[in-house]
């Protein structure tokens, strides 16, 4: 959280906030600059309209971009008209997250490699090399002559500023739709919730599914976007994007730009085009609820409110439990156990994953979560965990690893998973469910993609699904024969979660164009459904005891735990007719270009090295300075030239600025360099300084100019467990002045001041929060100071701080109390430094002593989530509560009394319609237990926040 000043300019604001395009919903983020580790080597090809930056390991990969990459990219710029620009496709093979983006400042795109184990039924680097490219080509349609080296943040800016994010990633999934035979548009599964939500009488404003909500499951703006850019390319051609852009790039400055351009063409504003593709997408589903029959399913787990909860991968356990994996809003992912009564208790809170996913067998439980590198995070790894549940005993059993969709064999000896190599290959392995030590490796000789397997309850056999581009089939491990087979034509399905029922198996697919459950027999390549879902099923597992089948259910709240017997009775006849409405359907035919992907050519590039050393400028932006001086309330204007380097190890700017209130001018620079562990920071500034002295009873002001270099040392650590992360890391920083033109200069007057040096060293220790926590139900953060100046002969001094903040639960979900106790000890030219937080309210109160310790203690609570609209302003999600205590300069005799006390009121807002960043309106009211303070103290306060 930072403070937000007003007087900031807006747009520089805006360069700092908007600082990315994310194009995947897989561990949506604003875009960090983290790095790579040192050791990886990289190359580079160089096409016509790309530069291609990748690992040695992907250079297989890198060709297949490069070609697709050309020969793609007139399609996707079709429709808007506009040829992008040559840009850098920087290739990612250290991370376990799939994701994918496209950003300005510099201007490059990042594809995260390793493919999802719920993809769609195509190739992921194909699917994200349509996507990303389209973002390309609306950045370049938009702010054409807007460049490098001065105006990429400008365009970034206006960018943010023009275009929601539900209109530029609607967009893209449009187009990522419309040139495959996939895409998420013909996903089922990705409709799901705004289509339950639109049928279950659940039809949210154009806001609240647009800001989400901390009281209701909304769509997102992804699909959102999708629908209602599709209903403007249905109802008003091919051309109405590219005029809606057009309209905007000519006139960037408009207010509510996109919904004055929508409203130019169309007669309606964002907000009623909203509501209007609602009403038409409502109609056409309630004309396919009548198509598919569909059937009603017992619950099994019982539900004590309305708030939205899933209940995924539910397992029997016996006649009377079951354990499934629970999400919801108020807590973070969970591992239950449901007996016969619904009641609930919880096994075992987990980790960050990649995707929900856990497996049972012979009473112990095996999941996945991420690890996150401990410096370099731009490399992840993902881990088996195993649970014991009889012996309660909790084991990682791999480290550094990257497996996916682990299953139990059953007897509990064995897990298979998926594993993907940083050359992108995907292979299954077997491994010792005590040790994880690699028992087998089942290699594939192609370019497909597995994903979660299962064995058979001999465990001679293994199943998983398998995707490429010609689309999903089962694939089918013979251990006993070391032999493979296919037992599906590859089709235009997201097949998922294969699992044995005796000789039988039961997956998930969307045949009549709703997700449900099917089984194959294997010996007669026979399909059957099992279930006939309203909105969508998922997630089998078989129960022989009961010869019952498991899965989970979706209705307005969210996945319920069902079952049916596993008999022929209850099978339906598998109905072959797909009754899925493909919105795209019109834009397909625009583009006519569906096949696109099918036939990419193979022409051979030429790659180079990639060095680091040749590539560690790149000039981007003229950024504006508009802000306070250190000290006399100085105004200080100016700019920042800004370079950054593609792999973000190496930062460089230089500026000038005007201080206003000295009228001087001054000049700065900083580099910032962060290719191996520790990152060092080496900073200049020639200012204007002035301050004063007392002489015979008169003020004499001194003026000077001072050269200040500041270098700064930072080595972080970060390591990450089940829920709980930590943070650690040791910062030492020294600086030098040098002081010239020095006006009524005094006696005692320091010119020089040499390498005072601060160190500190801190350690966090916080728990995963879920959606509605204020703060981590647990954590301990602790920050140690200490400055001193060994190098001066003419000064002397010592500061030792202590900074503390302690979180633990509230008496109610979500509350938060806080615990904040800090200490510090100076002396000499630090007397009068103060590096600890201070009581609420201080500016108002007398200071009287020297600032020893403060105690801070706040109960915080969330009120209510009103979702409320106030025009365009604002959109209003949370009101939040305080309670707070504050103690100053305890113990040493004085008397044990709180100093301020009081209570606030702040509300989580967006505001004018943007999404980002998040804002925090806070009032707090404060009463003194001072005397000669009556009056109560009223401060206002204004944060934001932008992951």
């Amino acid at each position: 959280m930072k403070l937000y000043k007003l007087k900031y300019l807006f747009i520089s604001t805006l360069c700092i906030i908007i600082s990315s395009i994310n194009s995947t919903e897989v561990f949506s983020q604003i875009f960090s600059a983290e790095q790579n580790p040192p050791s990886i080597k990289w190359l580079q090809i160089n096409s016509a309209n790309f530069q291609i930056i990748y690992p040695t390991e992907l250079e297989t990969e890198a060709q297949r971009m490069a070609n697709t990459l050309e020969h793609v990219v007139s399609a996707v710029s079709k429709s808007l008209n506009t040829k992008p620009r040559k840009i850098s496709i920087i290739l990612q093979n250290q991370s376990v997250i799939s994701n994918g983006f496209v950003q300005l400042a510099p201007r490059r795109s990042e594809f995260f490699t390793t493919s999802p184990q719920n993809i769609d039924f195509q190739d992921w680097l194909n699917s994200l090399a349509v996507h990303e490219l389209r973002h390309v080509v609306q950045f370049d349609k938009l702010n054409p002559n807007l460049k490098a080296p001065f105006f990429e943040e400008l365009a970034l800016a206006i960018f943010g500023i023009s275009l929601p994010p539900w209109f530029y990633e609607g967009d893209a999934v449009g187009i990522e739709t419309a040139l495959s035979h996939a895409g998420r548009g013909r996903l089922p599964e990705w409709e799901l919730f705004l289509k339950t939500n639109t049928l279950s009488s659940k039809k949210y404003t154009y806001s609240k599914n647009y800001f989400g909500s901390f009281k209701d499951r909304t769509a997102g703006y992804y699909q959102m976007g999708y629908f209602m850019t599709s209903k403007l390319r249905r109802d008003y051609g091919e051309g109405i994007i590219d005029s809606i852009l057009t309209r905007i790039s000519r006139n960037p400055l408009r207010p509510f730009n996109l919904s004055n351009s929508i409203k130019k063409f169309t007669g309606m504003n964002s907000k009623t085009l909203h509501d209007s593709t609602i009403r038409e997408i409502e109609n056409l589903w309630k004309k396919q609820a009548i198509q598919i029959n569909a059937q009603s399913y017992p619950i099994l787990n019982k539900r004590k409110d309305s708030l939205p909860s899933d209940y995924l991968f539910p397992v029997r356990i016996s006649d009377k439990e079951i354990i499934a994996l629970k999400q919801n809003l108020t807590e973070t992912p969970s591992i239950i156990l449901i007996d016969e009564k619904g009641n609930e208790k919880t096994i075992k809170r987990i980790g960050f994953q990649t995707e929900p996913n856990f497996n049972y067998a012979a009473g112990k439980i095996v999941w996945d979560e991420i690890r996150f590198d401990k410096r370099f995070f731009k490399r992840s790894y993902n881990v088996i965990n195993i649970l014991d549940l009889k012996s309660g005993s909790y084991k990682q059993i791999t480290h550094r690893s990257r497996l996916f969709s682990p299953a139990l064999s059953a007897d509990g000896n064995k897990v298979v998973a998926v594993i993907i190599k940083e050359d992108n290959k995907s292979l299954l392995v077997e491994l010792n469910s005590e040790s994880g030590e690699i028992i087998k490796e089942h290699l594939l000789n192609n370019n497909q993609a597995l994903q979660m397997p299962s064995y058979s309850k001999d465990g001679n056999r293994i199943v998983c699904s398998v995707s490429s581009k010609e689309g999903s089939s089962l694939l089918e491990f013979d251990l006993n024969k070391g032999s493979r087979k296919y037992l599906l034509p590859f089709n235009k399905q997201q097949i998922s979660r294969p699992i044995y029922a005796n000789s039988t198996i039961i997956f998930r697919a969307h045949y009549n164009g709703i997700n449900n459950i099917y089984s194959l027999e294997p010996s007669t390549n026979k399909i059957t459904a099992l279930s006939h879902a309203k909105f969508g099923s998922s997630s089998p597992s078989y129960h022989p005891e009961s010869n019952s089948i498991l899965f989970i259910n979706y209705e307005a709240l969210g996945y319920d735990i069902t079952s049916i017997p596993f008999e022929i009775n209850h099978k339906i006849d598998f109905a072959t007719k797909n009754t899925f409405i493909d919105y795209s359907a019109p834009i397909i035919l625009q583009e006519s270009n569906s096949s696109l992907l099918d036939s990419i050519p193979q022409l051979k590039y030429e790659s180079q090295k990639f060095k680091e050393t040749s590539n560690l400028f790149y000039f981007h932006s003229l950024s504006p300075i508009f802000e306070e001086g250190d000290s006399n309330n100085a105004q200080k204007i100016g700019f920042k030239l800004k370079s950054n380097n593609k792999l973000n190890t190496f930062d460089f700017y230089t500026g000038y600025q005007y201080n206003s209130s000295l009228r001087r001018n001054e000049y700065l620079a900083e580099i910032s360099y962060k290719r191996f562990y520790p990152i060092i920071n080496l900073k200049y500034l020639n200012r204007a300084q002035l301050a004063s002295f007392r002489q015979n009873n008169n003020i004499i002001p001194i003026n000077w100019r001072e050269n200040f270099v500041e270098m700064e040392m930072n080595i972080p650590f970060t390591f990450n467990r089940l829920n709980k992360t930590y943070n650690l890391g040791i910062l030492s920083s020294t600086s030098y002045t040098s002081r010239y033109e020095i006006q009524n200069k005094p006696g005692n007057f320091i010119d020089k001041l040499r390498f005072p040096i601060k160190y500190t060293a801190y350690f966090r220790s916080n728990t995963q929060r879920s959606s509605r926590d204020i703060a981590p139900k647990w954590g301990q953060n602790l920050i140690l100071s200490y400055f001193h100046l060994p190098f001066e002969s003419q000064l002397s001094g010592n500061l030792f701080a202590f900074r503390s903040m302690f979180y633990s639960p509230g008496i109610l979900p979500n509350h938060s109390f806080q615990t904040s106790f800090n200490y510090q000890s100076s002396d000499g030219a630090y007397a009068f430094n103060v590096e600890i937080p201070r009581i609420s309210g201080y500016n108002n109160l007398n200071t009287s002593t020297k600032l020893r310790n403060t105690l801070l203690l706040d109960y915080k609570l969330p009120l209510f989530y009103p979702d409320a609209e106030i025009g365009p302003i604002a959109y209003i999600k949370r009101v939040k509560g305080g309670l707070f205590t504050d103690f100053e300069n305890i113990g040493k005799g004085s008397k044990f009394q709180a100093r301020s006390y009081g209570i606030e009121l702040s509300a989580d807002m967006n505001l004018m319609r943007f999404y980002l960043p998040d804002f925090e309106l806070a009032g707090k009211l404060i009463f003194s237990n001072e005397a000669s303070r009556k009056k109560p103290i009223f401060e206002l306060g204004f944060t934001y926040n932008i992951n």
